[in-house]
C-alpha cells in the first residue's frame, strides 16, 4: 500500500511539471504567432499559474491527480493499459488549462489581457489608464492571489487576470510599475505639447498694446492697397 502511495505521489509531480513546461511551450509559440500586444512588443507579462486558487484550475488539477493515480498504480501493479487511461487524464488536464488559460501583458502603448474560455483578448491604449492598482487576496496559506486593477479615464475599473501570489507577485508588480512609467511619460508628452501651443500663441500674439494696434494698422493698410491694385483703371 505504502509503495502504491508513493508512486502515485511521485506520478503526480511529474505528471504536474510536465504539464506546466508543456504549456508554456505552446503558449509561447502561440504568442509568438499572435502577440497580445499586436504589432507591439509585450514588454512585461505576467499570466495565471497552475497554483492560482481559481475554479478552473481545479478541474486541471483534478485530471493531474487522475493522471498520477492512474500511472502509478500502472507502474506498481504492473498493468500498462492504465497508461493509456493516465495518457487520456493528463491530455484532458492539459486541453483544459490551455483552452482557459489567462494572461496580462504591457506594452509602450496599451496593456492588453486575455481571459476565460472565450479566448477574448481586450486592450486598452495606456494614454487612458489614470489609475493602476496591485490587489493581493489572502488565501489558504501561502496560496493567496494577486492581480491589477485598471481605472480608466472614463471612470471604468477594470480587473485583469489573476494569478497566484507565490512567485506570481513579482511579476505582477513589474507590470504595473512599467505601466506607471507609460503613463507618466504620456502625461509629460501632454504637457511638453500644451507648453509648446502656449509658447506657439505667445509668438503670435505681441504683448504690447502699442505693437498689437501698430499690426492691425498695417493688415489693414495692406488690405486696402490690395483692393486698390485689383480696381480696374
Amino acid at each position: 500500500m505504502m509503495e502504491v502511495l508513493v508512486a502515485t505521489l511521485v506520478a503526480v509531480g511529474i505528471v504536474a511539471m510536465l504539464e506546466v513546461g508543456t504549456a508554456k511551450a505552446i503558449r509561447a509559440v502561440q504568442l509568438s504567432a499572435s502577440p497580445l500586444s499586436g504589432e507591439a512588443m509585450d514588454s512585461f507579462v505576467y499570466e495565471r499559474s497552475l497554483l492560482t486558487p481559481e475554479r478552473d484550475l481545479y478541474i486541471v488539477w483534478a485530471g493531474l491527480i487522475a493522471a498520477g493515480l492512474l500511472a502509478g498504480l500502472a507502474w506498481s501493479l504492473g498493468q500498462g493499459w492504465l497508461y493509456a487511461l493516465a495518457l487520456l487524464a493528463w491530455l484532458a488536464a492539459l486541453g483544459w488549462d490551455l483552452w482557459t488559460w489567462e494572461r496580462a501583458a504591457a506594452s509602450v502603448k496599451h496593456v492588453s489581457w486575455r481571459r476565460g474560455w472565450k479566448h477574448s483578448t481586450r486592450q486598452v491604449p495606456v494614454s487612458q489608464v489614470n489609475e493602476v492598482h496591485v490587489v493581493e487576496k489572502p488565501g489558504l496559506g501561502p496560496l493567496g492571489l494577486c492581480y491589477i486593477a485598471l481605472t480608466l479615464a472614463d471612470g471604468k475599473a477594470v480587473k485583469l487576470p489573476r494569478t497566484a501570489a507565490l512567485g506570481g507577485l513579482g511579476r505582477v508588480e513589474d507590470v504595473a510599475n512599467f505601466i506607471r512609467l507609460q503613463m507618466q511619460q504620456v502625461q509629460e508628452m501632454r504637457e511638453r505639447r500644451a507648453n509648446e501651443k502656449r509658447r506657439e500663441r505667445a509668438r503670435k500674439e505681441p504683448k504690447d498694446p502699442v505693437e498689437r494696434e501698430l499690426r492691425r494698422k498695417l493688415v489693414e493698410l495692406r488690405r486696402a492697397q490690395g483692393q486698390k491694385t485689383e480696381t480696374p483703371t
